[in-house]
């Protein structure tokens, strides 16, 4: 049966109203208002709601701008229906990237046309957001009580290392039995996990003069780029031998990956002056079958071997480190979650693990969740000018997330 008309308009108007509240990390702009909207309509429905914020201090250790949070506070959402168990939680960030440039409109303010909905926020993820709590209106107007818990929790920061879900889920507010993330996989995609990350700055020291006696310096920025070379000769190989059997989108995919130089940028940042040090960052994706204490040490000793062949001085910082996540693909949240798209979509849909990190691991590796993503976006816009999603996108994940929670809660 398809949902209701005035539920596909709700999932409409509730996704304009968040995207209208300019959530923006860093550092992390008026969270607390859109934390108390969605907070207002959770306890319209009949949800208990609570209100958490996260310390000072606790994002002081886990956030990666740090300072920049402070003035800034953050909640978390959470709701419950029902009790007991199975516990069936939703998860959903509200912060959003800031916009940039290049909009047709403004980021901040939701236009519709022609069935798509342009803003910041409308595919990554408050579009899962709107969708989560609209599935929850249809079955509470359709009378339905879970056998067992139903709960959500929006959090900030996911676009920033995820220190929301890690406050929730590290100090025992939520434990989970299954786990549904409404990043935007789209409506025909379930993701089972992701590869772990471990990202970090190299600096390289040389000795800075003036650029017109170069043979009296040590020019940095040379011994970083010889370093570099030597380093990926041996490294890369390394990670070529190595291969996930997990499911994945693309074939390169199946790798463990280096990616040098997102960050690389002379101390001097003068033309004339001969660099005494010289920065480059590291992002080294792993796979699950890895341990990351072992990627961590491994990446240290092949810098180290490289640096020795061509005479560098350097030090080396790991900025933060995430294991990776895989649910079983035999798990039960994964089967119905098929079962759901193929009933409701009657489509087949693509099951793979994803290469960038989510929230996901807090669930799994803190709480021994089982967990999926699965939302409403479109492929290619999140993060970028124009970001935008669809009233279709919506519909379907509203009709899913339906037929999810019947099934495990019904």
């Amino acid at each position: 049966m398809p949902i209701p008309e005035h539920i596909k308009e709700y999932v409409v108007k509730l996704l304009k109203d968040i995207v209208s509240i300019p959530t923006v990390n860093p550092p992390g702009e008026r969270y607390g208002e859109c934390a108390q909207l969605l907070e207002k309509e959770l306890r319209s429905l009949g949800f208990e709601t609570q209100l958490i914020r996260i310390p000072e201090d606790y994002l002081d250790r886990y956030y990666p701008y740090a300072p920049a949070h402070h003035g800034h506070p953050r909640y978390i959402v959470l709701a419950r229906l029902g009790s007991g168990s199975p516990i069936l939680h939703f998860n959903g960030h509200y912060d959003v990237v800031p916009p940039g440039t290049g909009w047709r409109y403004d980021p901040f303010k939701p236009v519709e046309e022609e069935g798509r909905i342009y803003g910041r926020g409308t595919t990554d993820m408050k579009g899962g957001i709107a969708a989560t709590i609209a599935a929850f209106r249809m079955l509470i107007e359709e009378g339905f009580r879970p056998r067992g818990t139903l709960e959500a929790a929006f959090v900030p920061d996911e676009e920033a290392g995820g220190a929301g879900t890690r406050y929730l889920v590290e100090k025992g507010y939520a434990k989970p039995d299954h786990v549904v993330i409404g990043e935007p996989t789209t409506s025909s995609s379930i993701t089972i996990g992701h590869k772990g990350l471990v990202r970090g700055v190299v600096r390289v020291l040389g000795k800075q003069v003036h650029g017109s006696v170069p043979w009296m310096g040590e020019n940095a920025f040379l011994k970083a780029a010889a370093m570099v070379v030597e380093f990926m000769k041996s490294y890369e190989p390394l990670l070529r031998s190595r291969r996930t059997s997990a499911p994945v989108k693309y074939p390169e995919g199946v790798y463990p990956t280096i990616n040098l130089g997102g960050l690389a940028e002379s101390t001097s940042r003068k033309d004339n002056i001969v660099p005494g040090e010289f920065v480059f960052s590291f992002d080294r994706r792993v796979i699950p079958e890895e341990d990351l204490d072992a990627v961590i040490e491994e990446l240290k000793r092949h810098l180290d071997d490289a640096a020795k062949k061509v005479g560098a001085r350097y030090e080396v910082k790991v900025l933060s480190a995430v294991p990776p996540s895989l649910t079983p693909m035999d798990s039960e949240i994964v089967k119905v979650a098929k079962g759901c798209v193929e009933e409701r979509l009657g489509i087949e849909p693509s099951i793979h693990m994803t290469l960038g990190r989510n929230d996901a691991v807090f669930y799994v590796r803190m709480a021994g969740s089982r967990a999926i993503n699965y939302g409403p976006g479109v492929e290619g816009t999140a993060h970028t000018p124009n970001e935008y999603t669809t009233v279709e996108e919506l519909v379907r994940v509203v009709e899913v997330y339906g037929c999810i929670i019947r099934r495990i809660l019904g």
